[in-house]
């Protein structure tokens, strides 16, 4: 699952979503904020989600259910 942050309902996307996808028992889901320009990876353990880590330009995000999958922070902000 990934989550696009927007401008007009940050707190949405951040927070609300956050707990949604929990209820829904989602194991791992990625949030791209382009307003700080970082991606965030959450990982769910029990019934809430824990930083597995926080990307930023420089730095290639991880998954850590999907062996070998991982994006460069600055491709994916720079890409047309």
């Amino acid at each position: 699952m990934l989550e696009i942050v927007s401008e007009e309902n940050a707190e949405r996307d951040l927070v609300v979503k956050r707990a949604d996808y929990a209820e829904a028992h989602i194991p791992e889901y990625w949030i791209v904020n382009p307003l700080n320009q970082t991606i965030s990876v959450l990982v769910l353990r029990g019934d809430v989600y824990q930083e597995a880590g926080v990307f930023k330009r420089g730095e290639v995000a991880v998954s850590k259910l999907l062996a070998g999958f991982s994006i460069s922070v600055a491709e994916t902000f720079d890409a047309d």
